[in-house]
């Protein structure tokens, strides 16, 4: 399975209002817009749940409700929590293009962020690993032992962000020569202004 970052341009705000909100009617919109992929999860889930009745594992159906009604969460079933505040992350925003980091492995990613490092962005400011991939969900769900892993910016944070990409240090790494390194760079700086431009926050999922 390919594995690479998918970021969303969303208003935080929205999905916060609607997490714990207890509206039967989002919630069935929920499952309306998304009915194929949470059946198709809902498939494994209950052909892995017949063979265990220790460990029941949970469907992302009811993940989401469980945030939109204010249900008790399951702890260890981070995983299909984070991949319900991904649904609603894809349903009150936007996913923004990624064709340079949709299959980007850690490797790649970890040259990315020695590269900005050098250029002397500065860690505090913005980190890939820390800001986009492990800095967590931004509801609070239960841990996640794996994927996804989350990550964001607010939108009040992003003005930051881009201050510190600076032309001479952006120029700086383009001088190195590796489009592996710089197109991700330049997409990267897309999402932010496409955030700023849209008075949004960015949020991405690494699976």
């Amino acid at each position: 399975m390919s594995v690479g970052v998918i970021p969303f341009s969303v208003n935080l705000t929205q999905v916060k209002k609607a997490v714990g909100s207890r509206s039967k009617s989002l919630l069935q919109q929920l499952r309306e817009e998304f009915e194929e992929e949470l059946a198709t999860d809902r498939e494994l889930v209950d052909e892995a749940n017949g063979d265990d009745d220790y460990d029941p594992e949970l469907a992302i159906e009811d993940a989401l409700r469980h945030l939109i009604m204010d249900r008790e969460r399951w702890d260890y079933e981070g995983e299909k929590y984070g991949y319900a505040i991904q649904i609603l992350c894809t349903f009150f925003g936007e996913v923004l293009h990624n064709e340079h980091w949709g299959r980007l492995a850690f490797t790649g990613i970890e040259s990315i962020e020695d590269a900005l490092l050098e250029a002397g962005v500065p860690a505090q400011t913005f980190s890939i690993f820390d800001h986009l991939l492990h800095r967590g969900s931004p509801i609070e769900i239960p841990e996640i032992e794996g994927i996804p892993y989350i990550g964001y910016l607010t939108l009040a944070e992003i003005p930051d962000v881009l201050a510190a990409f600076t032309d001479q240090r952006m120029s700086a790494i383009k001088r190195l020569g590796d489009q592996q390194i710089c197109l991700p760079l330049e997409q990267l700086q897309e999402w932010l202004e496409t955030c700023q431009r849209d008075k949004s926050d960015l949020v991405c999922f690494y699976c």
